[in-house]
């Protein structure tokens, strides 16, 4: 049962190509995988920082008593520019008054509330990211509704 080299047909070869474009097709699709997770991190990575910066800047002027006077006598929105201190970011801030009303809660309705939104927008203009968030505030006042 020995067979010449002649009677092969090159069979041996012919598997070797296939295991070869099959495994290179597997390494590929691996580098491609890897390729989108670590656009996919750089995603969630770039939208954690503007949310951070956008959060930053309400916390940065929600306690600036004059702001909040100026938006209570306002009928537009006031808005600032807050400086971060996250690199290549940059952060606004847009307040409006949406009225006065009973506090919810006060049982005798004796507080009322003046009705603040805040909009924030945290940015990294670079990549073209960004973070919108909207909180809203109650600033209580006795004696409002009499």
């Amino acid at each position: 049962m020995n067979s010449s080299p002649k009677s092969q047909q090159g069979v041996t070869l012919f598997v070797a190509l296939i295991m070869l474009v099959i495994i290179s097709l597997l390494g590929v699709t691996a580098l491609k995988n890897a390729s989108i997770e670590e656009q996919m991190s750089s995603n969630l990575y770039q939208k954690n920082i503007t949310f951070q910066a956008s959060e930053s800047a309400v916390e940065s002027t929600i306690t600036n008593t004059a702001l909040i006077a100026q938006v209570l006598s306002s009928t537009t929105p006031v808005n600032q520019t807050v400086a971060v201190p996250i690199p290549n970011t940059t952060a606004s801030v847009s307040y409006s008054s949406t009225g006065a009303g009973p506090v919810l809660g006060s049982s005798t309705n004796v507080f009322s509330g003046q009705r603040i939104m805040i909009t924030s927008t945290g940015q990294i203009p670079a990549v073209n990211a960004r973070t919108v968030t909207v909180h809203g505030i109650v600033r209580t006042v006795p004696g409002l509704n009499n």
